[in-house]
């Protein structure tokens, strides 16, 4: 896709850590489209240092939107990979910085495809929250759900974006249960919560440990999104129990997108 120029801009930048940060990008010029929690836009940078109107090289890649609808700007919650094609490029910008955004968004992983259940479970490891960002915020989204249960993981705390406005939107909403897991050798006086891979806690004694209801395809719908191994590990533990992969002809109660 060739790409002549910008046509957003980098309005704000929130650094959770070391190359983990929340950009916030406003179109110029142009207004966003309306769009469903879950899905995707791209974001593009010249090849190049600067963009070439004749060619329209550039480096474009797709990211779910960390923030709702009906705003004047999307925000995007993005790793920096070191031998990356686009991400160091993007964290080098400066706030003003134009960038190409996507007028278009995509992407099927929204809660249009899940069925009515009694549990709602948002599994996400790294950057792979972001999508369910905006789902938790919009509680009318999940209204046909009777809880929505979020189990989060990273590394380190300091990798656990969005974690203090999760925790208040747990203590301001009773039907959502937010259980953040942390894989790194973090001393206990730095974290006292849970510890292990999520898929740890997807299996039926632990799950019912954590929440206190079981964990079933009659009653639970689970959506996936990060790590590869992390959603192979868990469809291969689960499809056992009777979960299934979501298909449009043949609905299930497993979600999945693969995003780092």
């Amino acid at each position: 896709m060739k790409i002549h120029g910008p046509n957003a801009e980098l309005t704000a930048r929130h650094d959770w850590s070391e190359g983990l940060a929340t950009f916030t990008v406003r179109p110029t010029g142009w207004s966003l489209p309306d769009f469903a929690p879950g899905q995707f836009s791209n974001l593009a940078l010249p090849a190049e240092e600067a963009w070439d109107a004749e060619t329209g090289a550039s480096i474009r890649r797709a990211y779910s939107i960390a923030s709702g609808p009906g705003r004047e700007s999307m925000e995007f919650f993005i790793r920096m990979v070191a031998d990356g094609a686009l991400t160091p490029k993007l964290f080098d910008l400066e706030i003003g910085a134009g960038i190409h955004l996507d007028e278009r968004v995509a992407g099927h992983f929204t809660l249009d495809g899940a069925s009515d259940s009694e549990d709602l479970v948002l599994v996400g490891t790294g950057t792979g929250v972001a999508p369910y960002r905006p789902m938790i915020q919009d509680r009318s989204l999940r209204a046909r759900f009777g809880r929505t249960i979020l189990l989060y993981s990273d590394r380190f705390v300091k990798d656990l974006g969005y974690l203090d406005e999760f925790r208040e939107l747990e203590r301001e909403d009773p039907t959502f249960h937010f259980f953040p897991t942390i894989t790194g050798p973090e001393p206990e006086e730095a974290w006292a919560g849970l510890r292990g891979r999520v898929n740890t806690f997807l299996v039926p004694d632990k799950y019912e440990a954590l929440t206190g209801k079981p964990l079933t395809p009659e009653r639970c719908q689970l959506f996936l999104c990060g790590n590869p191994q992390m959603i192979v590990d868990v469809q291969e533990a689960l499809t056992p129990l009777g979960f299934q992969r979501h298909r449009k002809r043949d609905p299930g109660q497993l979600h999945m997108e693969k995003y780092w």
